[in-house]
C-alpha cells in the first residue's frame, strides 16, 4: 500500500557540500513531514469514524 507519504519518505534529500547544522535541518525537516502526514491521515480516519458512528446512532434511533 503506497499512500501520498511514500514519495516523501522515500526520497533522500541531497546534502552534499552543505554544513553539518543544515544536513540535521534537513533530516529534522523530513521527519516532521513524515511524522505530520501520519498525524493528519490518523484524524482523517476519526473524523470518518465519527461520522460512520453518527450515522448508525441516527439509524437506531
Amino acid at each position: 500500500m503506497a499512500g501520498p507519504l511514500a514519495a516523501t519518505t522515500q526520497t533522500p534529500i541531497q546534502t552534499q557540500n552543505v554544513d553539518p547544522s543544515q544536513a540535521q535541518f534537513d533530516e529534522a525537516l523530513q521527519q516532521a513531514i513524515a511524522g505530520g502526514g501520519g498525524q493528519l491521515i490518523a484524524q482523517e480516519m476519526m473524523k470518518i469514524a465519527q461520522e460512520v458512528l453518527n450515522e448508525a446512532m441516527a439509524d437506531e434511533e
